[in-house]
């Protein structure tokens, strides 16, 4: 359904609702789909869009006690049997050929978009929605962004063909022209540039930041400035952002040290009015995406600046797509980091590794400088998974990756290999410097002592290195082998091997 209702385009469509009804409809498997839109302060239904049906608005007024529930307590209700609820059964409820039933909030920036009704189900269809509930909500608040983008479109065209260019006539152009660029690139600086000279265009504002949850990363602001904008007014829109945003991992206060300008930096000026609010104001507005709050916007503006419902209506699209941007940015490097990491450490993967080795090779040939590899193996390591467990001898890989990360230079690359060894890649060093590094590692191993939690106990582990040194690309990966193989030597625990590969 999602990569189905992905291929709509906004801008060609006459009823959007009625076509991702059908969409919805084949999908699940329903047979009568209907969205309302529903009034909360009239208690009414205002529009009716439905497949597999007919029906009035007229007679859904009369019994719009599931919707009325829905949309006040903006969470989904699904039933094998509605007349386990008599307060909400309606008149009409004997015309229904089954019992079970359902109503979805459709949500878009928390603001109800409508409810998505499901009816004449049969008992087994009701237990696969309560199963799928978590995917019928992504569904609709889906469909509640798609719907909210379009009913502003479309109206900014009626306009547009009432009045001429009216300001939802222009703010459609803006619109579709910023989806234009997200669809061209992915690069946020890129997207947030022309996020500031579009969202110019039709606002004047002086500065605008967002503050945002940044996946894993905890919470990052952005700042984009248009105009001459004080530290002092600057501090006051973060505190005003920062009042709407309440997330596990907030920090108790967001310095400016904490700010990334992205654009508009030579407009920064240490000093600004005494009060900032007697020129400028604040309009914030909150980013909503999939029914979470993900961020909030803030936008400052001069005093005199006025702003209509429209204009408040095009910020909260606008900042929605770029919120989506983000978001979806923010995956694409996180995914690509679980591609290249080791899960159990979060050290480069054996892939990737060659992968960079490659390219250290090849800036070590073309410079003519020496390039070194370090492998380890920890000793008698089956042993420890034997006596203590799997759970304990990943913990004790964790902490010796934990010393290797801790003790390696900026340049260097370091590796889980496979199983218990480990690699490190050491741009222009020399065998001999190579070979410091290694006794140096060997004995930060030997003497940390490693915590066997199942136990309650410390135990010592050792490892036995090897280091090679070479600039001939052919003979690379054999070194890395032969190290492999002599790690495994009977050589003794703790042993170094090293060799000198030329030219």
């Amino acid at each position: 359904m999602a990569k189905r209702v992905a291929s709509i385009h906004l801008g060609e469509e006459r009823n959007l609702p009625a076509k991702l009804l059908r969409r919805l409809a084949f999908d699940l498997g329903v047979k009568r789909l209907s969205l309302v839109t529903y009034d909360s302060e009239l208690d009414r239904i205002t529009r009716l869009d439905y497949t597999g049906f007919k029906s009035r608005i007229r007679d859904f007024n009369v019994s719009k006690l599931v919707v009325r529930k829905v949309a006040r307590d903006r969470k989904a209700f699904i039933t094998e049997d509605i007349g386990q609820y008599p307060e909400l059964v309606g008149p009409f409820a004997k015309r229904y050929r089954t019992p079970a039933c359902a109503a979805v909030p459709v949500i878009f920036q928390d603001e109800l978009v409508g409810i998505l009704c499901l009816s004449n189900l049969s008992a087994t269809q009701a237990r696969e929605l309560t199963a799928r509930a978590g995917e019928l909500q992504s569904l609709a608040a889906q469909m509640g962004q798609l719907i909210y983008h379009w009913q502003f479109l479309q109206e900014g065209r009626e306009g547009a063909l009432r009045e001429g260019r009216s300001d939802r006539g222009r703010f459609f152009e803006i619109l579709d022209e910023f989806i234009d660029n997200i669809n061209a690139t992915y690069e946020t600086d890129a997207i947030v540039s022309v996020f500031s000279h579009l969202l110019g265009e039709a606002i004047p504002f002086t500065a605008w930041a967002m503050l945002f949850d940044a996946l894993d990363k905890g919470e990052e602001v952005i700042v984009s400035l248009a105009a001459a904008t004080s530290e002092d007014e600057l501090k006051v829109l973060v505190s005003q952002i920062e009042k709407p945003w309440h997330q596990p991992l907030s920090k108790s206060s967001i310095n400016l040290s904490d700010v990334s300008i992205v654009s508009g930096d030579k407009h920064l000026v240490e000093a600004g009015p005494v009060d900032p609010s007697i020129d400028q104001r604040i309009e914030v507005s909150p980013i909503y995406l999939d029914n979470n709050l993900f961020g909030v916007m803030g936008l400052l503006l001069p005093q005199v600046a006025v702003l209509s419902e429209d204009h408040r209506q095009f910020i909260k699209v606008m900042s929605h797509h770029l919120g989506m941007h983000l978001k979806k940015n923010y995956l694409m490097v996180a995914n690509q980091e679980l591609e290249f990491q080791d899960k159990l450490t979060g050290l480069f993967n054996q892939r990737h590794f060659y992968t960079l080795l490659e390219r250290e090779f090849q800036r070590a040939l073309r410079y003519n400088v020496p390039f070194s590899l370090l492998f380890v193996d920890v000793d008698h390591f089956k042993d420890i998974n034997d006596t203590y467990g799997p759970d304990e001898g990943d913990s004790v890989l964790k902490e010796i990756s934990r010393i290797m990360v801790d003790n390696h230079r900026a340049t260097d690359l370091v590796s889980r290999y496979s199983g218990e060894r480990f690699v490190m890649a050491l741009p222009e060093t020399h065998l001999r410097e190579s070979e410091m590094v290694a006794n140096r590692l060997r004995r930060l191993i030997a003497n940390h002592t490693f915590f066997i939690a199942r136990e309650n106990i410390f135990i010592k582990v050792t490892a036995s290195l090897g280091v090679a040194s070479t600039i001939d690309r052919a003979v690379w990966r054999s070194s890395l082998n032969s190290l492999i193989l002599r790690s495994t030597s009977p050589s003794g625990a703790g042993a170094i091997e090293w060799s000198l590969t030329r030219r």
